[in-house]
Order: structure tokens, then C-alpha cells, then sequence
């Protein structure tokens, strides 16, 4: 209940900001008589969910600790908040050691907000492992908040869970 009602307060405080991004039939937002265009940054977005697909293949925890903000957090299911990037990179270590560890996700809707300087990425996983040799697939959903960083796009906030039922007990 506490998982979906963080990500709940995530979407909703993006929402405004997001909504106004997503008016725009050009992709271009405009902040201070400055045009800003959101297709190029959601396509900067996808650059670096591309990259981080690699370095999930190549089982990089360093890497894809790098994605992140300074302050970044990733919020595994059934597990602590990993808040920056020691602790993420320590996060993705151990669910890569996982035997049998395969992940690819794909974003469903990226969407820039207004000020071009936030972004939501909403979009669908699947995982699969084999934990004591047994073969365990698992499908869901996630939401990356990035945050503009500089000139570059960095996971802020990564938050996922499964679409499987939960297990009693």
C-alpha cells in the first residue's frame, strides 16, 4: 500500500507539469520567451534507457549507478530504498548476481515536462531469473522520474513492481 501510494504522490505532483509538455503538437515548450524542444530531450531520455539496457546485458552496477543523480533513489520491490549512487549501485549488483538474471524494459510514454528540465517515463519489464536452478520469469510495470542534470538526463527516482499476485504469506 505505501509502494503504490509513493508512486501515486510521484504521478501527481509531475501530473500538472508533465500535462503541459504533452499539449504541444511540436514537442516545443516555451519558458521564458525560450523555445524548448521536449522531442529532443525525450529522445536523450531513450538515448540513455538504451544505454542502460547495455549495461543491464553486461551486469555493470557501476554503470547504471552513473545513470542516477547524486540523490537518485531506485525502490525494488520487496526490498530497502537504495538512496544514492553507492547505495543503488549496491542495489543492482545484487539483483544482477541473481542467477539466471535477464531484464529488458521498454518506456511506454516519456513525457518532458513544461520547465524541460523534468521527465516521466512510464513503461513495462520483464524479468527473468533462476534461483536454485529453477527458471522464474516475471513481467511488470515501472515509473523513472529524470531529472535534468547539467546537459544530461539522470534517473532521479526509479520505483517498479510486479504484475504477478502477491504471494500469501
Amino acid at each position: 500500500m505505501t509502494k503504490s501510494l509513493l508512486l501515486l504522490s510521484v504521478a501527481a505532483l509531475l501530473l500538472p507539469a508533465c500535462q503541459a509538455g504533452e499539449k504541444s503538437a511540436s514537442n516545443t515548450a516555451e519558458m521564458n520567451g525560450t523555445a524548448l524542444d521536449t522531442g529532443a530531450d525525450e529522445q536523450a531520455i531513450r538515448g540513455q534507457v538504451d544505454h542502460w539496457l547495455q549495461l543491464v546485458k553486461d551486469k555493470d552496477a557501476a554503470g547504471i549507478a552513473a545513470l542516477y543523480a547524486e540523490d537518485g533513489a531506485v525502490m525494488p520491490p520487496n526490498g530497502p530504498i537504495g538512496k544514492g549512487r553507492a547505495a543503488i549501485e549496491q542495489t543492482w549488483a545484487s539483483m544482477m548476481k541473481t542467477p539466471g538474471f535477464d531484464l529488458t524494459f521498454v518506456p511506454e510514454q516519456i513525457i518532458v515536462s513544461s520547465s524541460g528540465d523534468m521527465a516521466l517515463d512510464r513503461g513495462t519489464y520483464k524479468l527473468a531469473v533462476a534461483p536454485k536452478g529453477t527458471a522464474q520469469t516475471d513481467a511488470g510495470k515501472y515509473v523513472v522520474v529524470w531529472r535534468k542534470v547539467g546537459s544530461e538526463w539522470k534517473a532521479a527516482a526509479d520505483i517498479f513492481n510486479s504484475d504477478l499476485p502477491a504471494s500469501g504469506g
